[in-house]
């Protein structure tokens, strides 16, 4: 299996920014291309984050963050330009990165415990729908307090389609003459469970285990689709390793096809792939979040997005929400 080494792609001066970041998306921001993602927490003890934006072939001066009403666990691109679709703590709300204003909530989860919060989200094919989970902020894998969500568009309609998970991470979708298919990930199983999602019935039916991760170093966070049959699962490694680590697994097999590392940062959040002209690269975004002080002195790139090649010729059209 081929291993490649990622390279720094954004650092950080401010410990905050490298909290929790998560959730990269390519957009469209004031009719230039960026790259966004989202910094759950400032620290261990805020209840508030930020949004985060950066401009490719800027000097990093027209890089910018923002301010968060609450704790994004997401943020997804609207079909209409600057906007985008968030999930702050318990709500769903838009956002115009150009001007940065907020619109009021479209819709609240049905889910008052204070422990549950928004956590990773992705776009149903046709951009009508969202699936997106909860997490419990103690990790709790025995109370098992968070669900998996559906968001209709058209009605602004919230329905939970599955209870008694921990932590909801990475989730990709395909489709096939039976309908939609969705891989989800419960970080504490360390397993990608494969549903099969009736949007309109809103109802999901379990249809097995696609990856079976119990043997990996790590956790299981987000996911990427890679549109050939397999997915890239970025890894969360609580231990004090050399370096991080996504691998790309194929979804027929099970196989691990290609990986990438990190040094210096051993926990990797989320992937994201994107074309460019000399090729599909990957961006993977890492954190710093619950890094004892001594841990995090030795692992100086923690909380920094990353960059490397890939042996992808292609990757899917990023999907947008069409409201």
């Amino acid at each position: 299996m081929r291993s490649t080494e990622a390279r720094v792609y954004i650092d950080f001066t401010e410990e905050a920014d490298r909290f929790l970041p998560e959730g990269p998306r390519w957009m469209m921001i004031a009719g230039q291309p960026a790259l966004v993602w989202v910094n759950i927490q400032l620290d261990a003890s805020t209840t508030r984050g930020d949004l985060h934006m950066h401009f490719p072939g800027t000097d990093g001066g027209g890089d910018s963050g923002m301010g968060c009403p609450g704790r994004p666990g997401f943020l997804l691109p609207l079909a209409d330009e600057d906007q985008a679709l968030v999930g702050v703590d318990k709500v769903l709300r838009v956002v115009d990165l150009a001007d940065g204003m907020w619109t009021e909530p479209l819709a609240t989860i049905p889910d008052d415990n204070p422990r549950t919060i928004i956590n990773d989200a992705e776009i149903v094919p046709g951009g009508k729908a969202v699936v997106f989970g909860t997490k419990d902020t103690q990790f709790d894998a025995d109370a098992k307090l968070a669900h998996l969500y559906l968001y209709t568009v058209d009605d602004n309609r919230v329905t939970a389609l599955a209870d008694k998970q921990v932590c909801s991470n990475g989730k990709v979708f395909a489709t096939d003459a039976r309908g939609v298919i969705l891989f989800d990930i419960d970080t504490p199983t360390r397993k990608v469970v494969r549903y099969r999602l009736d949007v309109s019935a809103r109802i999901l039916v379990p249809d097995g285990i696609a990856l079976d991760l119990r043997n990996e170093p790590g956790f299981p966070d987000g996911m990427f689709d890679c549109g050939d049959g397999s997915v890239i699962v970025a890894f969360y490694n609580p231990d004090l390793v050399e370096a991080g680590r996504a691998v790309r697994f194929s979804l027929v097999t099970g196989e691990s096809l290609e990986e990438w590392t990190t040094p210096g940062s051993p926990r990797v959040t989320c992937p994201l792939l994107v074309k460019r002209q000399d090729g599909v690269k990957l961006i993977l975004t890492t954190a710093t979040e619950g890094m004892p002080t001594d841990m995090r002195a030795k692992c100086p790139t923690a909380g920094c997005l990353f960059i490397a090649e890939t042996q992808l010729l292609d990757c899917p059209a990023p999907e947008v929400v069409r409201l």
